[in-house]
């Protein structure tokens, strides 16, 4: 037996052969045990923690450690096999690419667990710029652990990396000119995340393009259109672009026009306007401090009631259930008051004065006398003028003080339904 281990083959001895495959399959021995202990210690701990959605990043951190484990084993023991100079150089170069290789790698994983560990945090937290901001930082880190790794990994290849850098510095100006536009790009995610125009989660409007912004990355910003397309905005576009931020607003605004019918009694359109006020001002995700309703102009077939109020509202799906619960409240107060809304319509008129025996002009005029007193009675101080507008109700104007106890209408403003 040791005669026939003691046989070269391509000038070296078959024990040294037996001896590298020993080697390997002790490293992928030690790798297997490594990354099973590690994986079942980790899986413990992330369970005690509370850190359970790392088990999956911390996995791929395992196989990376066990990958640099097997690449140093092998570094490590070859060299003792005493193989001839050219075959142990080599491996010798193999296993220290391997070594650099499984570092980076590490260092990729590791900066994996290390920002989900830090997007776990920032979910927890009410403010949305940590969310925007760990993506950048974890594209812009991994970017530099890229280029480190490059370096080391052609420095463990026995490239001159001085040489390569000096290099690549006489090109570096046709490379800026050549990426110029990805320059522009990156510095304008910088500007996104300095001047904050949106955060991730805002429902934007840039340019005519209209969703809620999902990611933004170094180049670009992805926003999730209402019919579920993906589009993709250059960051370079926001330097420049008019960007409409709907998720910022604190109040969603409300504004139209209620027509009601000729026939309405100053009294009940009086009534009607008072009553929205008193809907608002009672109905929980309106604004209190500020609203109109007011009859503003007569229209071609209607009396034109201007409505403009805002909802607090943190949705577009609780505006519109505000917007209903409003709407609804209107059309029980329009049916308690009498009140008829209006739609275009034609009236026809048609005269029977002949067949009456009767003519238009048979009607006695008023006499200028009275109609004097008539204008008289809606000027200052007259008996038919209100100027201020009738007293209906307390009026529920916006910001008014709240009402006297003593007030008679006080009683009557609070009773009803709730």
């Amino acid at each position: 037996m040791s005669g026939w281990l003691d046989r070269t083959f391509l000038d070296v001895e078959a024990w040294k052969y037996l001896a590298i495959l020993g080697v390997v399959f002790g490293a992928l021995l030690g790798k297997a045990i490594l990354e099973w202990v590690l994986r079942r210690y980790f899986r413990a701990l992330l369970a005690r923690t509370g850190l359970s959605y790392l088990q999956k990043t911390i996995e791929g951190a395992d196989r990376a450690l066990g990958f640099l484990t097997f690449a140093l084993i092998v570094f490590l023991a070859v060299p003792l096999i005493e193989l001839p100079k050219d075959a142990s150089d080599i491996i010798r170069i193999a296993a220290r690419m391997m070594t650099a290789i499984g570092g980076v790698w590490l260092s990729f994983r590791v900066l994996d667990v290390l920002f989900d560990w830090l997007a776990g945090r920032a979910e927890q937290t009410d403010s949305k710029l940590d969310d925007q901001l760990i993506p950048i930082l974890r594209r812009t880190v991994k970017v530099f652990a890229a280029v480190i790794g490059g370096l080391f990994v052609l420095q463990n290849m026995n490239v001159d990396v001085g040489s390569l850098l000096a290099g690549l510095g006489l090109g570096g100006l046709a490379f800026a000119l050549a990426a110029k536009d990805t320059v522009a790009n990156f510095f304008g995610s910088v500007m996104i995340f300095v001047d904050k125009p949106f955060t991730i989660g805002d429902w934007v409007v840039i340019d005519k393009h209209e969703g809620i912004v999902e990611e933004v990355g170094f180049r670009t910003s992805r926003i999730r259109t209402f019919y579920n397309s993906l589009l993709t905005v250059p960051n370079s576009m926001m330097t420049t672009a008019v960007i409409d931020n709907y998720g910022a607003r604190k109040y969603r605004r409300y504004s139209t026009t209620l027509g009601i019918t000729y026939d309405t009694s100053p009294e009940r359109v009086q009534a009607f306007c008072e009553g929205i006020r008193a809907i608002i001002s009672g109905m929980p995700g309106m604004r209190k401090d500020y609203y109109i309703v007011e009859f503003r102009d007569f229209g071609d077939f209607s009396l034109n009631i201007m409505l403009y109020c805002f909802m607090e509202t943190p949705t577009w799906a609780d505006e519109l259930r505000v917007r209903t619960n409003l709407n609804l409240e209107i059309l029980r107060l329009a049916d308690k008051l009498g009140v008829s809304f209006a739609f275009p319509t034609t009236s026809i008129h048609i005269e029977r004065h002949a067949a009456q025996g009767t003519s238009p002009s048979a009607a006695k005029p008023p006499r200028p006398e009275e109609l004097a007193e008539l204008v008289r009675g809606f000027g200052p101080r007259g008996a038919f003028a209100r100027p201020t507008g009738m007293k209906i109700s307390p009026g529920y104007d916006a910001a008014t003080v709240p009402l006297d106890a003593n007030d008679p209408h006080a009683g009557a403003a609070g009773a009803g339904e709730g």
